[in-house]
């Protein structure tokens, strides 16, 4: 081969390997160029742009009707680029400058300013006439971004829902917390050109993005009803709660559901604080005890062994039980709280009359297995799932190591470990046909723009019972309120199921004497439930449904006229017979009992002889230490009065030989003269 071939032949393979080398190169520029172009060039931005983050508006949180519970207010805060305060020389100076004005050591503001990074923040939410002071000094490096701080206009309404937010505008508890993915917004910036020594390059570019709003949160929450719990709950702990006798109790909750869709109308709590000012606030008021603590229930949850017993058809109402006083279970004794029984009575008397060998018994003929799945199918021992954080699972007992004298407790509600919000889910479950719904907060969230963006949707987590069983419930529990120990709820026009109870409290491994949770949930109108309220005090001497019926009576009245809730033509005015079958002696006249506190045995007699009254005695002495009925307290004409007896005040009392776990003042009226409670007009006893 001529040398001119190989020649030419080398020239071509060369040629060749450069124009392929040409075309991946192309290929390649072409791929970064239109693949990674925009990642490079942001890149290439960052390096010579600095960017000073304007912060978002934080959303409103807001009840179902739109009033404003939280909102977010304008305010500024000053910031440092420390490149640029560096390259001046002037820290020291400038350091000292805004000490006098931020009232920060002159030495932190130095640290601050002159740290390596891009940005610092000195101090954030400073006041307008503040930022402005700063602007005008027109220091090198030192400026001023708008910002915002969370404002809560209604103070200490509904503060264990709505929580708080951190002076970063980040979510530190309640709905501030679960919401603030939605509530947060997106954070703008301010963009300025910079050149590689850290200082703005003349005629620089700069860039403002706007930062974009959060969405507000519309809550279930009504603001009037919540208004109406908490300004009961402030009754309580001001000692003007009625029959506390001006004591105060440990702490006290108020829960209002609309038990058709599992929307909470009111949560309040009480100790309470100012989300405007949580730092202030001790740490366990700001506790959402209706969610976070638990307490055995009592003799409200005999509304569940009641469900449970009518859907297995263990019972029938009509069915007779005879009560002598106790149920004995594995050679033990559990006593009903009426001295010497309620002898023989209708399963529907048992009911009223919160007869706990009664419940007993329908406890012992459901088992334990069937117990345990009720107890399962209500929700207890599982968390509810509201949007709360921390919420407790509460506490059952060890199905595997239970006895039936552990069925028998667990029947009147001892033993197990409830919170508040579950007992309220599973009434309502009871209330609205027979479905648990999960209780919810949020009603639904709104977009800047007004546009909702997330609906509410009630969520039915199971059928527990029968309808038919929960009309017969309904019925069963109007009666407790009509004619048992839930009188003191009574509505004249209006149909109101509910339950007393009151629990003792375990003390390092046993019940404490004298110390009590008091506890009572209803339901109204009774046919058609609109609102389920359950309230619940920690720290009541003995007094039970006297503490607590009172206040969802209240809450209950105020809460059905302003929904516009018309009373019922066809319901009694006066504690009557709502159902068929059952004679209850007619309600005398009433008479309002005098109080003889203090005063030596034989004027305490003559006094209330006079007024009408009969006299029954209890301890040793010749002063009257306490009276039950209490002074003002409105019950039958000629009712007994039961005189407790001492020579002084630390001689023992009511709380010291009062043992029962059951409800309230109806079984010492009982006791003394086995004669019903009348109540006045509004129902107040």
């Amino acid at each position: 081969m001529s040398p001119l071939v190989v020649m030419r032949k080398r020239i071509a393979f060369l040629f060749f390997c450069v124009c392929a080398f040409l075309v991946v190169l192309i290929i390649r520029l072409g791929f970064v160029q239109l693949s990674q172009g925009a990642d490079l060039r942001q890149k290439a931005d960052d390096s010579h742009f600095r960017g000073v983050p304007v912060a978002p508006k934080r959303g409103n949180i807001e009840d179902r009707n739109g009033n404003v519970l939280a909102m977010s207010v304008s305010s500024e805060t000053v910031y440092a680029i420390p490149a640029e305060v560096r390259q001046s020389g002037r820290a020291k100076e400038m350091a000292l400058t805004l000490s006098k004005i931020l009232g920060k050591t002159d030495a932190e503001i130095e640290a601050r300013i002159t740290k390596r990074s891009a940005l610092e923040y000195i101090q954030k939410q400073v006041k307008p006439e503040v930022a402005a002071q700063i602007r005008a000094l027109a220091l090198p490096g030192i400026g001023t971004t708008e910002d915002s701080q969370r404002y809560y206009p209604q103070g200490t309404l509904a503060c264990h829902i709505i929580g708080f937010a951190g002076i970063d505008n980040q979510g530190l508890e309640g709905i501030e917390l679960t919401r603030d993915s939605e509530l947060k917004g997106i954070p703008g910036s301010i963009l300025q050109e910079f050149g590689a020594n850290g200082i703005p390059l003349p005629q620089a570019e700069h860039q403002y993005l706007a930062p974009k709003q959060g969405n507000t949160v519309r809550l279930t929450i009504d603001e009037s009803i919540q208004a109406f719990a908490e300004r009961e709950l402030n009754k309580l702990m001001a000692g003007q709660g009625t029959n506390m006798n001006g004591q105060v109790p440990k702490s006290a909750s108020i829960l209002v559901m609309d038990p058709n869709t599992g929307e909470m109308l009111a949560i309040a709590s009480v100790p309470g604080f100012n989300p405007n000012h949580y730092q202030d606030a001790d740490p366990s008021a700001r506790r959402n005890i209706a969610v976070q603590n638990g307490y055995e229930p009592g003799s409200t949850f005999k509304i569940i062994t009641l469900a449970a017993a009518l859907e297995e058809k263990k019972i029938k109402p009509t069915e007779h039980f005879f009560d002598k006083g106790s149920y004995t279970v594995l050679g033990k004794n559990v006593r009903c709280w009426k001295s010497g029984g309620h002898g023989d009575q209708s399963f529907v008397q048992v009911a009223e009359n919160s007869c706990n060998p009664g419940f007993i018994e329908m406890g012992q003929r459901l088992g334990m297995d069937t117990f345990y799945k009720y107890l399962r199918e209500f929700g207890f021992g599982q968390k509810t799932g509201i949007e709360m954080s921390g919420e407790a699972r509460g506490i059952l007992a060890n199905k595997k190591k239970a006895t039936a004298l552990d069925l028998a407790t667990m029947s009147i509600g001892q033993t197990n470990n409830v919170t508040p919000i579950q007992l309220l889910t599973a009434v309502s479950a009871v209330a609205n046909g027979g479905t648990l719904m999960k209780p919810q907060l949020v009603k639904e969230i709104v977009g800047p723009s007004g546009r909702v963006i997330t609906p509410f949707k009630k969520e039915e987590i199971r059928r527990v019972i029968s309808e038919d069983t929960s009309k017969l419930e309904r019925e069963i529990l109007e009666s407790v309120v009509t004619n048992g120990t839930g009188r003191r709820s009574f509505l004249p026009g209006y149909r109101v199921a509910g339950k007393t109870g009151t629990a003792q409290k375990v003390v390092n491994g046993s019940y404490a004497q004298g110390d009590y949770i008091a506890s009572f949930v209803a339901f109204a109108p009774a046919d058609h439930p609109r609102l389920a309220i359950l309230a619940v005090v920690d720290g009541v001497p003995f007094f039970g449904g006297a503490v607590a019926a009172p206040i969802v009576q209240s809450v209950m009245l105020d809460s059905l006229k302003y929904l516009g809730i018309k009373p019922d033509t066809k319901a009694p005015l006066t504690p009557g017979k709502p159902m068929p079958g059952l004679e209850f002696p007619p309600l005398k006249k009433a008479a309002t009992v005098p109080s003889v506190l203090g005063l030596p045995l034989a004027e305490a007699q003559k006094a209330l002889t006079e007024a009408g009254f009969k006299t029954l005695t209890e301890g040793q002495g010749e002063m009257v230490l306490d009276q039950i009925p209490h002074g003002d307290a409105q019950v039958e004409e000629g009712s007994n009065v039961l005189l407790y007896l001492g020579k002084d005040a630390s001689t023992p009392t009511l709380a010291h030989w009062w043992e029962d776990d059951d409800e309230d003042i109806e079984a010492i009226h009982n006791l003394a003269g086995r004669v019903p409670i009348s109540v006045s007009p509004l129902g107040q006893p």
